[in-house]
C-alpha cells in the first residue's frame, strides 16, 4: 500500500519541481514562439515566407480560400476574389499559411498578411514601362486649329469682299465644326482668319483648340501586372468598398499605377494598386496582356483596341510594345464595332463629316485636317482627335479617337509605311492586325 499510495501521490516537493519546470518550459517556448512569429513577420516582409515566395500550385491552393474561383484565363498570376479577408486573428505563421482568411485586416503584420495572402513580392515590383512626355511648348500636332463658336458663319474669298458686301462663297450654318487656321490677316481694322486657299472668316468667330498633351507608355519589357489610368482623381481606400482614404495621396488624372489583385464586392469590382490602396473599377483603365488572336503570325505587330476598358495595346507578337488610352464610339448607333481587321489605307490628314447628315441639321459635324488617319474597318478609323481631352471614355462617331501624339507614334510604327510628301497610301490587304473587342468583367456588352 505504502508503495502504491506513494506513486498516486507524489511528494509536495516533487511536485512544486515538476511546476517550476513546466514554467521555465512554458517560458521558454514562449520565448521561442515569440522569436518564430517576429521571425516570420520579418520574412514575410523580405518575401522568403513560401505563403509570398512560392508558386506552385500546392501554394496556390494552400492560400487561395476553398470558395473562391481560380485567376482569370488570360492572366495566370493574377489574383482574383470574391471577398475580403475576414476580419480575425492576429496572424501567426502557422495562422497564415493554414487559414490565412480568418488574420485581421488591421494591425501588426497586416501588410505581410496581405501581400502573402496574394502572393506578391514585398517591396512591389515597378512597371517596366518609358513614360512619353511632349516637351514644354513643343507642338503636337501639324496645324493650328480652332472651334467656330458663331453659326451660322460666312466664308469669303478675302475680307475685302465682306467689306464691299458681296455675298459669301458658302456658310458654315450648324452642328460641330472645327477648322484649320493657315493664316491671318488684318482689314480696316478688323481680323480675319484663313482656313483654306480662298476663305477667310471673322477671327472673334473661332476659338482656338487645346490639343491634349496625354501621350502612353513604351514598353521596354513585359509587365508582371495589369496596370491602368487613372481616369478622374480619387483617393484610394485602406480596404475594398471603405470611404477614401484621407492621408492617402489624391491619385490625377492620367496617373499610372498597377493593378496587384482584385476583388468582387457584389456588383463593385476592386483593385490593389498598393498597400492598402484600393479604387473601384470605374476610376480607372486597365491594360492587360493578351494572347495574339490566331490568325496574328509569330512576332506580327498588331493592335488592341478594348472598348470596355477604352485603352489600346501595340504588340510585336506576344510582347506589348506601347499602350494609351482611347476614345471609341459611344454606344447606341455610332458604337465601334468589335472584330479583327486590317489597317487598308493610311492618310497623313483629311477632312471628316456625318455622312449621315448636312450641314444645317443639328448632329452635324466637319472636322478639318484630322491628322494621323488610319482606316482599318471601312470608315472606321485611328486617328488622331484634336477636339477633346477626354480618353479613358466613350466620345467619338464611331472611329478610335487617340490623342496627337499617341496616333503619329501608331502612324509610324504600323504598315502601310506612308513616305513624305505622299497624301495617301493603300495597304492591298497586308496591314497592321486591330483587334476590336469588348471584355467586361461584368457582362458581355454594353
Amino acid at each position: 500500500m505504502g508503495t502504491n499510495s506513494e506513486n498516486r501521490c507524489p511528494s509536495f516537493a516533487g511536485t512544486m519541481e515538476r511546476r517550476i519546470g513546466a514554467i521555465g518550459r512554458g517560458i521558454k517556448w514562449a520565448v521561442l514562439g515569440g522569436l518564430l512569429l517576429a521571425a516570420g513577420l520579418a520574412s514575410l516582409r523580405t518575401g522568403l515566407f513560401p505563403a509570398v515566395a512560392a508558386s506552385s500550385e500546392a501554394t496556390t491552393a494552400a492560400v487561395r480560400p476553398a470558395s473562391e474561383p481560380a485567376s482569370p484565363a488570360r492572366s495566370p498570376s493574377f489574383p482574383t476574389w470574391t471577398t475580403r479577408p475576414t476580419p480575425g486573428f492576429i496572424c501567426t505563421p502557422t495562422r497564415l499559411w493554414r487559414r490565412p482568411t480568418t488574420c485581421a485586416d488591421r494591425g501588426p503584420g497586416t501588410l505581410a498578411y496581405r501581400l502573402a495572402h496574394i502572393r506578391l513580392p514585398d517591396p512591389l515590383p515597378e512597371l517596366p514601362l518609358v513614360e512619353l512626355k511632349p516637351e514644354p511648348g513643343e507642338e503636337v500636332v501639324p496645324f493650328v486649329y480652332a472651334y467656330v463658336r458663331t453659326l451660322p458663319l460666312p466664308v469669303y474669298r478675302h475680307p475685302m469682299e465682306a467689306a464691299l458686301g458681296l455675298p459669301p462663297i458658302r456658310i458654315l450654318y450648324s452642328g460641330d465644326q472645327w477648322v484649320s487656321i493657315e493664316g491671318e490677316v488684318e482689314y480696316e481694322g478688323e481680323k480675319w482668319v484663313q482656313i483654306n486657299e480662298g476663305e477667310f472668316v471673322r477671327a472673334d468667330a473661332l476659338v482656338r483648340a487645346q490639343p491634349s498633351r496625354f501621350q502612353g507608355v513604351y514598353l521596354n519589357d513585359q509587365p508582371a501586372y495589369p496596370f491602368a489610368w487613372v481616369n478622374r482623381p480619387i483617393r484610394p481606400s485602406r480596404v475594398p468598398q471603405a470611404d477614401p482614404d484621407p492621408a492617402a495621396p489624391l491619385l490625377q488624372r492620367y496617373q499610372i499605377v498597377t493593378i496587384y489583385a482584385e476583388e468582387f464586392h457584389g456588383d463593385e469590382l476592386w483593385y490593389m494598386i498598393g498597400p492598402d490602396q484600393w479604387v473601384e473599377q470605374s476610376y480607372v483603365s486597365k491594360v492587360t496582356v493578351d494572347p495574339p488572336p490566331p490568325e496574328v503570325g509569330p512576332g506580327e505587330r498588331w493592335i488592341e483596341v478594348d472598348l470596355f476598358e477604352q485603352t489600346l495595346a501595340a504588340y510585336e507578337g506576344e510582347r506589348m510594345v506601347y499602350a494609351t488610352l482611347i476614345s471609341s464610339g459611344r454606344p447606341g448607333k455610332t458604337w465601334t464595332d468589335p472584330g479583327l481587321f486590317r489597317i487598308w489605307a493610311k492618310l497623313p490628314a483629311t477632312k471628316m463629316s456625318n455622312p449621315d447628315s448636312h450641314d444645317g441639321a443639328p448632329d452635324w459635324y466637319y472636322l478639318e485636317d484630322v491628322p494621323w488617319t488610319m482606316y482599318f474597318n471601312g470608315a472606321t478609323a485611328l486617328h488622331a482627335a484634336y477636339w477633346h481631352d477626354a480618353f479613358g471614355f466613350t466620345r467619338s462617331h464611331g472611329c478610335v479617337n487617340l490623342a496627337p501624339r499617341d496616333a503619329e507614334w501608331l502612324f509610324n510604327w504600323t504598315t502601310p509605311y506612308v513616305p513624305p510628301g505622299a497624301e495617301v497610301v493603300y495597304a492591298h490587304g497586308d496591314g497592321t492586325w486591330v483587334w476590336v473587342h469588348y471584355t467586361s468583367p461584368f457582362s458581355d456588352g454594353p
